[in-house]
Parts: structure tokens; sequence; C-alpha cells
């Protein structure tokens, strides 16, 4: 009785399967089924699986993704590079993964979460990166943070390849270890264990790499806008407030007054003909960008609007001479 306690305790320290998963790669791209177009298209944002508070967490989507709704990042742009990279590996990838796969699950907890193993001998011929639009992707996310996550898709992976499976049976997982202990990989197509889960001669879309994302602070990028010639900057600050549709229109009302006091300045007056000509000049500006801070209070969530307008110089000047002809009739 003894004797088979300490074997238990031993096999249970020392599971076959997690021995041949510290053997595997930890890959930094997601796998998927491969297919003729990119899907989840390039630049998509991300939302990864957790589960539920309270519930047990699914295997069959750990390590997946859900793609977030957001026409922001349109804004980027990619370019198709050449490549030549070939490569025969052992992987471990999350159960989710695997699962969307074909592959089995195994029992192993490494990092958290179930895993499956992958073998796959494949060439890489072209990759679609990233190429430009990262400034356009933050403007969008300060207008609307509720379309962005802090997860995209950056990189994608073209090319062919096989992709193995492996049983769970312990003589297989022993076979795959003796081969890894003589010759430091594994032939997957000769290998007992080791049957075809799918297989791809023509390039195909099979992998691609995510980046992670922060859009700036709205303090943050107000305060750091340059300056442009032949443009005056006016930027609005709310009062910190319960609703944002009311800061938002606060922030507005605060650059507004920052033009009539421009105007007003400029001219030593005062009155209607002042705030007509402000919102005029207002009204023109194309690119103006309102962003929130959000700060939580007992309360509920609390918030502080911040508008950026550029206003052209010239229009400032014609303004100004507008409203100081007619204070001089």
């Amino acid at each position: 009785m003894i004797l088979i306690v300490m074997l238990s305790t031993a096999q249970a320290a020392d599971p076959l399967p997690e021995r041949l998963a510290e053997r595997a790669t930890q890959p930094d791209v997601v796998l998927v089924p491969p297919v003729g177009s990119p899907s989840p298209k390039a630049g998509s944002f991300l939302i990864p699986y957790v589960a539920e508070e309270g519930q047990p967490s699914d295997p069959a989507r750990e390590g997946t993704y859900e793609v977030g709704p957001s026409s922001c990042t349109d804004a980027l742009q990619f370019v198709t590079v050449d490549a030549n990279e070939q490569r025969e590996e052992l992987w471990r990838v999350k159960s989710g993964v695997g699962a969307r796969l074909g592959l089995p699950t195994f029992g192993v907890q490494i990092g958290g979460g179930s895993l499956s193993m992958a073998g796959l001998r494949y060439e890489i011929t072209e990759k679609l990166i990233v190429d430009g639009g990262l400034e356009e992707l933050e403007l969008c996310c300060l207008r609307s943070p509720e379309k962005c996550t802090d997860r995209y898709i950056s990189e994608y992976w073209v090319g062919t390849g096989t992709l193995h499976k492996l049983s769970s049976s312990n003589g297989a997982i022993k076979t795959s270890l003796k081969q890894l202990d003589k010759l430091g990989k594994i032939d997957f197509g000769a290998t007992k264990g080791w049957t075809v889960a799918s297989s791809w001669s023509e390039p195909m879309y099979f992998a691609y790499r995510t980046s992670a994302f922060q859009a700036p602070s709205c303090e943050s990028y107000m305060n750091d806008l340059p300056e442009e010639e032949d443009r005056v900057l006016f930027t609005g600050v709310s009062e910190q407030l319960m609703s944002e549709q009311r800061a938002r229109r606060d922030a507005q009302e605060d650059a507004r007054q920052q033009v009539v006091r421009y105007l007003g300045e400029e001219l030593r007056i005062e009155g209607d003909e002042i705030y007509s000509r402000a919102e005029a000049l207002l009204s023109g500006v194309k690119d103006s960008l309102t962003c929130i801070d959000t700060r939580d209070t007992p309360e509920g969530p609390s918030y502080l609007a911040r508008v950026r307008m550029y206003v052209d110089a010239g229009a400032l000047d014609e303004a100004m001479a507008g409203v100081e002809s007619r204070s001089k009739r």
C-alpha cells in the first residue's frame, strides 16, 4: 500500500503530458484554420475570452479572442512583405485555439488554462504587417474609447504547412519525449501517435500576431499639442461632471469663451458681435477633437471633457477686422 501511494505521488508530480509541454515552444502568434483572406481581418481589435465571475473556465474557449466592433482600425495601413522562413516545431497552444484547429486537449496546466499540442511544419512566404495609421488610430480611440480595446492584430503570416496532432496515449508521449532527448526535435510524419490534422499546399493565412494598444490619456494628449503655422489653437476644458454629454457641451462652451476673450482682448471691446463672430469661427472648424477622462467615484463615473480646435489665423484676422469696422460706425 505504501509503495502504491509513493508511485501515485511521483506520477502526479511528473505527468508525461506536462513533461512534453515543457519541451514545447510557446508561440507568440495565434494559429487559425488556414484561409485565403485574413479572418479576423488585419487590424481588428480583439477581446480575450475570460470566464464569467464565479464560473469555471471553458477549455474550448481558452486562449481565443472575439473581434471587437470598431471602425477605428480602418485607419491602419498594411503592406505585404516577402518572407522565406521554414520551420518544424512542437508548439503548445491554449486549448481553445487547439479546439478550433481540431487538436485534442491535454490535462496540462502551464501558465494557467488547458493546453493542446501542435506539431507544425510550415514555410512562411509573406507577412502582412502594419505600415502606418497608428496616429489616426489613436485619434479615433480618443474620440470613441468605447470602440477600442488594448490589443489588435498587427501581423499575419502567409504560407504553406502541415499541422499534426498527437494522441493522448502514454506510449505516444513517451516516444515523442525520447525523440526530443535523442534528436532535439520530432519527425511528426514518422513518429508514433502523430497524425495529420490539416495540410495546405497553397499559400494561406494561418497565424496572426497581436500587439498591445494603449490610447494616450485625454489630458496627456491635449497637453502635448503642437503649435501650427497659420492656425491658432484653442482648448476648452469642462468641469468634472456626472454626465458625459454635459461634460462635452461644457468643454465646447469653454472653447467658445476662449475665442470670445481672444477677439475681445485684441479689440478691447465687448458685445453680441463678438459672440456671433466666435460662433461663426468655431462652426467652420472641421478637425476639432473632443476626448474624455473618466474617474470612478462613489456616486458613479465622473467625466471631464477636453476639446481641441485649431482656428485659421486668417479667419481670425477677418473676424477682428469685421468687428472693428462695425464698432466704429
